[in-house]
């Protein structure tokens, strides 16, 4: 296998910032209703996050992708003291999703790359909050639910937003940047 080009690294970085930069854009319209309910609004906006990680994956199709980018946005954050509270666990927290996506986009599971896009999103998500919820938050039984289940829904929905994305590219755009085999 091929090692990942200078190309597809700038790419991986101008999607981990993206992600970065448009996750706070939409928390607060979404903080209205996580704070409703008791919940870290995070749980809700990280699909937004998260979309950025699965396109990047889904579009250059290499192992470790998605965590390579998730690693820079941890990087990022924490060397710019957007996690000041969270400190160097930001490393774990921001990483551990691109590890889950990088398994699901990149595994031979028997279903469509939409599919695994949904799922890679949603268990993406799952990883970030499960391990925020470990690290950080300790929530209560029902908090706790809501916030995976949230959680789960937006990664899916922001699997599902990258998926739309890669499949709108022109064919030559694709083809600059993937590895991807047709037959997956």
């Amino acid at each position: 296998m091929k090692h990942i080009t200078l190309k597809q690294l700038i790419l991986c970085g101008n999607l981990a910032v993206l992600g970065m930069l448009a996750k706070p854009l939409f928390s607060p319209m979404f903080n209205l209703l996580t704070d409703f309910i008791h919940i870290p609004g995070g749980s809700v906006t990280a699909g937004i996050s998260i979309l950025f990680l699965v396109f990047g994956s889904i579009l250059i199709h290499r192992p470790g992708t998605a965590t390579l980018m998730g690693f820079l946005q941890a990087v990022i954050s924490l060397s710019s003291g957007i996690s000041a509270t969270a400190g160097a666990l930001v490393l774990i927290t921001y990483t551990l999703p691109g590890v889950m996506i990088d398994l699901v986009i990149c595994s031979r599971l028997p279903v469509s790359m939409k599919t695994k896009a949904e799922l890679a999103g949603a268990l993406g998500v799952l990883a970030g909050a499960a391990s925020t919820n470990l690290l950080y938050f300790h929530l209560s039984l029902i908090p706790f639910l809501l916030f995976y289940i949230f959680g789960i829904l937006s990664g899916a929905l922001g699997g599902y937003l990258a998926w739309v994305i890669y499949c709108r590219l022109p064919e030559q755009y694709k083809k600059g940047f993937s590895a991807y085999d047709k037959e997956n």
